[in-house]
């Protein structure tokens, strides 16, 4: 079973426009009217839920969007709350950047925070609701310690200890505050995560500032890729706010730079699904070259599985981690296996019957969504 094509029916076709606001050649038209008030709760769950309160205040506020009077308190209102959890979440990234920098630690910034100021007109634009921190492998273990003394805590015990540094994405970790921190290694758990040169990666940054202090992000070609990576692999059914992040840096993105890593990575596929979905969903007919490659771009039978991979609403970390082994050096694959077929007791408490189970589980997920068994 290869990719797996998003359908427009997955989302009011109201909330499509709105993604497709202001995008220079996007066709998606607003509604004549206001929506109707027993439609309007599920417009606006899914515009948070799809990262658009942003988008959709700005339509109202410039009368491009129908609404009545109190949808448009309701908007602002949905909207004010999260930016004012924004602002928190600024300043909580702030403290850990800190930390991190006391310990001699590099950071990268990445997704929301960074996307919102460099590469949207108004930061406002684009709602987030977590954080998202890269360090390079070698640093994983040590960050972990060092925030954890600022009592952050993991969500999910590591396998085995070096299996975070070694072979995983990342990790989610909470403070008391108790919002969420995703820690990266990489871009994304499975195969594709193993095609990212992380050395690549870490070059100089971007620069931006947050509340007058400088911060630095990834460089617009490795944000880019980033980008198609977490649009393409990251939510299903696809999250509308992530396609608009790909929109906003297709407008200003050298083609040739992004390819040419795309390339040296084998991520080619990963590019082209995210570019051609956001594409298609937001109503781009005027897409510019790198969107016209995207759209005629044809994957190999084995991209086209891994891609399937993450399409898909049963999806599971564990069939992605078991196709990971595929793509693993010979001489990783041992402690791998070992790591998922014998977690520690702390890894496996409350999840699955013993160690086994796990694996089995994970085998037969990989088998259910391939014809040939071989993902």
């Amino acid at each position: 079973m290869g990719r797996r094509l998003c359908a427009e029916s997955e989302y009011p076709a109201a909330l499509l426009a709105v993604a497709g606001y202001r995008l220079p050649g996007s066709d998606r038209a607003f509604p004549a009217e206001p929506v109707a008030t027993e439609e309007w709760p599920r417009l606006l769950a899914a515009a948070r839920k799809h990262r658009m309160t942003g988008l959709l205040t700005a339509a109202i506020t410039a009368g491009a969007f129908p609404a009545t009077g109190e949808q448009a308190r309701e908007v602002k209102s949905a909207h004010a709350t999260n930016q004012m959890r924004v602002l928190v979440l600024e300043h909580e990234l702030l403290r850990i950047l800190d930390l991190l920098d006391g310990a001699g630690i590099e950071a990268r910034v990445l997704k929301g925070t960074a996307v919102a100021h460099l590469d949207y007109p108004d930061p406002a634009l684009r709602s987030f609701n977590d954080l998202d921190v890269m360090v390079r492998a070698a640093d994983i273990d040590r960050t972990v310690a060092v925030l954890g003394t600022a009592g952050f805590q993991r969500t999910l015990a590591e396998p085995r200890p070096g299996f975070d540094r070694r072979f995983d994405k990342g990790m989610t970790l909470r403070p008391p505050a108790g919002y969420e921190l995703d820690l990266h290694r990489t871009f994304v758990l499975g195969p594709w995560g193993r095609r990212v040169d992380l050395d690549a990666v870490w070059d100089g940054g971007q620069e931006f500032a947050i509340g007058g202090r400088a911060v630095r992000a990834l460089s617009p070609p490795n944000r880019f890729l980033h980008a198609c990576y977490h649009a393409a692999l990251g939510d299903w059914p696809l999250r509308l706010g992530s396609l608009r992040d790909v929109a906003e840096m297709l407008r200003v993105v050298d083609p040739g730079p992004v390819l040419a890593l795309a390339g040296s990575w084998g991520a080619e596929a990963v590019v082209a699904a995210a570019v051609a979905d956001t594409v298609r969903l937001l109503g781009i007919k005027v897409p510019g070259p790198l969107a016209h490659w995207a759209v005629a771009y044809v994957p190999s039978p084995r991209d086209e599985s891994w891609l399937g991979l993450h399409t898909t609403p049963d999806k599971t970390f564990a069939a992605q981690a078991v196709a990971t082994l595929r793509v693993l050096p010979w001489r990783d694959k041992p402690a791998y296996l070992r790591a998922l077929v014998f977690p520690d007791a702390d890894y496996t408490a409350d999840r699955h019957r013993n160690p086994l189970s796990r694996f089995t589980y994970a085998l037969r997920e990989v088998r259910k969504g391939s014809p040939t068994g071989t993902r």
